[in-house]
Formats: structure tokens, sequence, C-alpha cells
């Protein structure tokens, strides 16, 4: 279990041919955000990077439903595909160039 924005969520790993993986379109994914069960319901097989992959862009989907974000699907999905490629290279560059602000070192 875990918080955003006081809201509480859950991942759930099923097989990959649980209906919890089936999306509103009809086809089969390997990761679902549901918002109703406030649960990222993620396929069992994906392993790795792959993984972390699949949860950051599901994450990104949770932080949407939990502040209120609304915006077109494909926007939505465009912005989680960008945040699981690249979110943690900003985050780490971020916590880099903080400590750096913090010792007063020009970055």
């Amino acid at each position: 279990m875990f918080l955003i924005n006081g809201i509480e969520w859950k991942i759930e790993f099923v097989h990959g041919t649980n209906n919890n993986l089936t999306r509103s379109d009809g086809s089969i994914s390997l990761a679902v955000t549901d918002w109703n069960d406030k649960t990222i319901y993620v396929s069992n097989k994906p392993k790795g990077a792959y993984l972390r992959k699949i949860i950051a862009h599901e994450l990104c989907h949770c932080f949407c439903f939990s502040y209120g974000v609304s915006m077109p699907i494909e926007q939505e999905e465009f912005m989680a595909d960008w945040i699981s490629k690249y979110g943690t290279d900003l985050i780490y560059l971020l916590d880099y160039l903080m400590a750096g602000i913090q010792r007063g070192a020009a970055v």
C-alpha cells in the first residue's frame, strides 16, 4: 500500500490473462491502473528494468487520478511513457543539482 495525495493505492500482481488487465478499449495490457479499485494491476510476467518502466508508467496515472489532473488519454499516455523512460534521470539530476545548490557550488 502507498499514498498519493492522501489516497491509498496498492499494486497487485496478476496472471497475464486476468480480466483486470483488460483496458477500456478491450485490449489486454501488461498493467492497468484502476481508479475505482485504487489498484495498479500488473502482469506477473515482466521483470527487472522492464517492470520498473511499467510501474513508473502506471504511477503517472495514479498521480493524475489522485490530483484530479484531467487530459486527453493520448496526452496522458504520452506523459506516462515519457516519465517511465526519463523520469529517473530527471530525479537523479535534480538531486545532484540541489546538493550542489545547498553546498553553494556553482551549477
